[in-house]
């Protein structure tokens, strides 16, 4: 990490899930919009919308000790990585801004903040240690 820079770190991502996914999405796509506008009219969108959350999910530790989210076009609300008490390395599937299945779970009293899936979790949670010297894994 550069000092006086923010670190940014994109989501790992479970091809083994979303690969049989977009293939079968691209070729149902491709036969149902081959005859119909209205139909290639919603699925370019909709197209555009699953890639960008695949592929631009990330997750920022600003230099102020904050942590972004972007989940595709969304962003979570910023988290105070002093808020942080605990971290835990999880598989869980529940729904959150994680492309992967290799998650990170951050926690503040024992309640979840949220679950990401950083491409190098052992790295970002150094980086949030950084900010956080209390920081402990679950």
């Amino acid at each position: 990490m550069i000092p006086g820079a923010n670190f940014r770190m994109k989501s790992g991502i479970s091809w083994w899930i979303f690969g049989p996914v977009l293939v079968i999405f691209m070729v149902t796509g491709f036969l149902t919009v081959r005859d119909s506008l209205i139909m290639l009219a919603l699925y370019v969108p909709l197209s555009a919308f699953i890639l960008s959350i695949v592929f631009n999910t990330h997750y920022t530790i600003t230099t102020d000790g904050k942590l972004k989210v972007f989940c595709g076009i969304f962003p979570y609300p910023t988290l105070d990585v002093l808020d942080i008490t605990h971290y835990k390395y999880t598989n869980n599937p529940i729904s959150s801004p994680a492309a992967s299945l290799k998650r990170l779970a951050l926690y503040h009293n024992g309640r979840i903040l949220v679950i990401i899936s950083p491409e190098n979790r052992d790295l970002f949670v150094e980086v949030l240690k950084q900010h956080n010297t209390s920081l402990q894994q679950k």
